[in-house]
């Protein structure tokens, strides 16, 4: 099973979440909102079948707005997804999570923000 975080503001298409199962959505208030950014983020926790990771990845890249990511996990792997992009590295890679930090830096996330769980 793979359990993920997304923010709904970081999506073009919603319907991208009827590939996984959502456990929760709340609405956070955001104090370190860049520009052009909401104030308020709504943050959707889902779950799915490990078989099914690569392609929800992959459906969640075609739906990321630029500037944005989306996370989940396996037991075993972390997967970063970003506009047209996706990276999986396996947990506890400080390597690898360096390499995606780099790359989110890169395209615009706000160094705040690239705060992905393992």
């Amino acid at each position: 099973m793979f359990k993920g975080l997304l923010l709904e503001e970081s999506l073009t298409d919603l319907g991208v979440l009827d590939l996984v199962e959502v456990t929760q959505t709340e609405v956070w208030d955001v104090d370190n909102a860049e520009a052009g950014q909401p104030e308020q983020w709504t943050a959707t926790s889902f779950q799915g079948e490990t078989d099914q990771a690569g392609e929800v990845a992959e459906a969640l890249s075609r739906a990321m707005r630029p500037a944005w990511y989306a996370n989940f996990s396996t037991e075993t792997d972390v997967y970063v997804i970003f506009s047209r992009r996706v990276f999986s590295y396996t947990k506890g890679d400080k390597e690898a999570r360096e390499t995606v930090t780099r790359y989110a830096l890169s395209v615009g996330i706000p160094e705040s923000q690239v705060d992905w769980g393992e």
